[in-house]
């Protein structure tokens, strides 16, 4: 297959923000929260559309293909954003593809279900997939419909990890709560009340470069992480939340990406980045 266009040179131009679409309306909503983070970011944004190789009736789902990323290149052309959008048809297994084109991307972005996901064992298994397999960091987007009102909180948690030196997740946390206008809530391995946590709290207030820490233009809440974080996210689902925790915690990710989680996000706007460092 060929593709309508080619994806540029990661020493040449910023990597761009690539969205897995297979026609669903949960591949849709991902792009439009992947346009929103790449206007914010200034870098392009690239739908691919995977055929599986071993399809019988491949013309027939090219066809359907090029539709659907036509469908969603024009309705993001329509809504004002001013994000240049590239398409791209790819031919081999979507986890493997969508993990190969990671290697030069900034970040993919998946829907939590996709319109094969329902075989055995395979309901959302996609998303969470390529967010264990991918190379550089990975959204798995939960947003509600178009005509449901957002919550009036928002929230950006940073689940940290015992590492000494959190830096590339509490930056991280930083800039999305700045694009979200959010209040950033760390999650730590330690007691609220601990000389660490405070640290941590007085490093998030460091990068903030906040001028009056009694009255901050960003609300900081650091908490001991829980055992069971996807229980917490139960608890206040109703929240307009992105969780952001580092792709090298495998059973972390396992339970964020878990079918029993994504079933408690349902018709939320609580989304999880899968942070990667890119060497």
């Amino acid at each position: 297959m060929t593709s309508s266009s080619q994806s540029a040179s990661p020493s040449s131009s910023p990597l761009p923000i690539v969205v897995g679409i297979d026609g669903s309306k949960f591949a849709r909503r991902a792009a439009f929260w992947a346009a929103e983070e790449a206007v914010g970011r200034q870098v392009p944004l690239r739908l691919i559309y995977v055929v599986e190789s071993d399809d019988p009736d491949s013309d027939a789902v090219a066809v359907e293909a090029a539709d659907a990323l036509r469908s969603v290149a024009e309705a993001l052309n329509a809504s004002g954003l001013q994000v240049k959008v590239e398409t791209d048809i790819l031919q081999g297994d979507p986890v493997d593809v969508l993990a190969e084109a990671s290697r030069s991307a900034g970040l993919i972005c998946l829907g939590w279900k996709g319109t094969h996901d329902s075989g055995p064992g395979r309901r959302g298994s996609t998303a969470a997939l390529v967010a264990q397999a991918a190379e550089c960091s990975v959204a798995v987007v939960h947003r509600r419909h178009a005509r449901e009102a957002p919550g009036p909180h928002r929230w950006v948690v940073a689940v940290l990890d015992d590492r000494p030196h959190p830096r590339a997740i509490l930056q991280k946390a930083i800039e999305e709560a700045g694009l979200r206008d959010a209040s950033i809530l760390a999650l730590t391995p330690w007691p609220a009340e601990s000389e660490r946590s405070e640290s941590i709290r007085a490093e998030i207030k460091a990068y903030l470069g906040d001028p009056d820490p009694d009255n901050p233009d960003v609300l900081v809440c650091v908490l001991p992480r829980p055992a069971d974080v996807p229980n917490l996210l139960a608890q206040s689902a109703d929240i307009d939340q992105l969780v952001i925790a580092q792709g090298d915690d495998p059973q972390l990710i396992a339970q964020l990406v878990d079918p029993a989680t994504a079933a408690i996000l349902r018709g939320t706007d609580c989304s999880l980045l899968v942070l990667r460092d890119q060497v």
